[in-house]
């Protein structure tokens, strides 16, 4: 969605949010990857900003552990495609964790987030969200995740410098 301010003038606002629950895919062995948002093409010029607000919940099944671990093997990327081409990562986290000794299997909710400011040059550009998972490091300790709320915000400022 996109609100125009300013009779509009810029800045633009872009968004897309979302509360459906999305499987993020874990691989039994190497890295898998799972797009949980995208926005719709946003157009700028050379010297446009772009400022971006992202997050995600996740819900991680965790099986028992008999001895507290690190959680890793999970990263949270910002991406962009420009003018149709392949999507390049701008910004990326690792998400990461403590897990306690769990006499049973039990739930625990992770909240990555990213804000970040881009500048893309001229053209048409696609933000997406993706979580890659690597399974040969978490197929051991999780069952499953899932993407829950997810929100993805670009707002565009043009700098007249």
């Amino acid at each position: 969605m996109v609100c125009v301010c300013n009779g509009g003038l810029f800045p633009q606002l872009f968004f897309t949010q979302s509360s459906t629950e999305l499987p993020i895919t874990i691989s039994v062995a190497g890295t898998a990857v799972t797009e949980v948002l995208r926005l719709e093409p946003i157009t700028t010029l050379s010297n446009d900003l772009v400022k971006l607000d992202s997050m995600v919940e996740l819900e991680l099944s965790v099986l028992a552990l008999l001895s507290g671990v690190a959680l890793t093997g999970i990263t949270y990327r910002l991406e962009r495609s420009t003018n149709g081409g392949a999507f390049t990562p701008i910004a990326e986290l690792d998400v990461e964790s403590l897990l306690p000794v769990l006499a049973l299997d039990a739930n625990t909710t992770l909240f990555p987030n990213l804000t970040w400011v881009d500048n893309p040059g001229v053209g048409t550009h696609v933000y997406r969200i993706v979580i890659e998972t690597d399974g040969s490091i978490l197929g051991s300790l999780l069952s499953d995740i899932t993407a829950e709320t997810r929100a993805l915000n670009a707002l565009v400022v043009r700098n007249n410098a």
